[in-house]
Parts: structure tokens; sequence; C-alpha cells
């Protein structure tokens, strides 16, 4: 995974902001813009860099053959759903086995355990090219017999008003945890931007 990680990671530019010390494991440094992308959501339906625009949006990549391991984040996930039930916040699952499964699938996936999500996913190389942008590691290990194991971070990651990667929340974390970091980021980005 350090590889693929240190294969994956972005040029870094110089950020200008004066992080406070209880923010720099959290907050993204600098910035990561979203390149142009085009997700198919539920019903075969579009999902753009627009639809991060003017709202927070919680993502979290996952896929329907991920249990136990993503159990703790899409509940955490999940409460904070609970906690954020406004038209300000939004909540984004992007499947990360797009060979296997669409949009639909991983959303009766996630129905099936209680969680409702927009559940998004797009081909290998659209994927690719946004969990490179989230830095969202995965690897899919391919056997002989046909069959296939992906193993995910199980990173939460925020993204501001501006369509841009903000934070990310690594476990261990819990909502509580999530939420009282939020608090600070979204008083932080009131002051910088």
């Amino acid at each position: 995974l350090l590889v693929l990680w240190l294969n994956r990671l972005p040029l870094m530019h110089e950020d200008s902001r004066d992080i406070p010390p209880n923010l720099q494991d959290t907050i993204s440094s600098p910035v990561t813009h979203l390149p142009s992308f085009s997700l198919e959501i539920e019903k075969k339906l579009a999902l753009t860099n627009s639809w991060f625009e003017d709202k927070w949006s919680f993502v979290y990549f996952t896929h329907g053959q991920c249990l136990p391991q993503c159990l703790p984040s899409l509940q955490n996930l999940s409460e904070l759903q609970a906690s954020y039930a406004n038209a300000d916040f939004q909540f984004l699952t992007v499947g990360l086995d797009s060979q296997h499964e669409t949009a639909d699938e991983l959303a009766e996936f996630l129905l099936s355990q209680g969680f409702e999500f927009t559940s998004a996913t797009a081909n290998t190389e659209e994927i690719d090219k946004l969990s490179k942008a989230f830095i969202a590691l995965y690897l899919q290990t391919d056997f002989s017999d046909g069959s296939y194991q992906i193993e995910q971070e199980h990173h939460i990651f925020l993204v501001d008003p501006k369509g841009r990667v903000y934070a990310r929340f690594k476990p261990p974390y819990s909502s509580a945890s999530i939420s009282e970091q939020f608090l600070k980021l979204r008083h932080f980005y009131a002051k910088t931007e």
C-alpha cells in the first residue's frame, strides 16, 4: 500500500494558511481541487463536480464486499448523516468495485445494511482518477480462479462548499470525534476562506 500511496500522491504546493496544531492531522494542506469527473448514481443519473458546490459533503469510498471491515465507517457516516440532516450537508459513497458493481447495486447493498447514502460509481479509470485526487487508497487483487479481493483504507473525506477535498478523517474515529473536528474545521474555514 505504501508504494501505491506514493504513486498516487499529487504534487504538493505551498499552503499559506497557518493551520492550528489541532487540525494539522485532519485538514488537507493544501486543499485538493477535484478534477472534472462524471459518476453514475442510482437510476443511471450523472453526478459531476457541481454536485459538491455550496454544500459540505462527506465522502466514503467502499464496495459491496467490504464487510465487516467497513461497518464501523458506515455506522459513523450514518450517525453523522443523522446529526447533520439538513440541506447544507450531503453524504456520498463511491463504489470501488466498478467492474462488478453498479451504483444501484451498491445502494441496494448499503440499504440492506440499514444505510441510505447517495451511491456512485464509474469506469475504473474514472474511479482511479477520483481516488487519486482524494488520496483514497485501495488495492484490488485478482486471483487465478477468477475471484478477487479489494483492500481499502477507511478514511472519511470532507469536501468543502467550493468542491475541494478539505479534510480527511482517519481511523480510529467516531461520529462524535468527527463532529468535534468538523466544528473546528468550519471555524477555521470561515476565518481563512
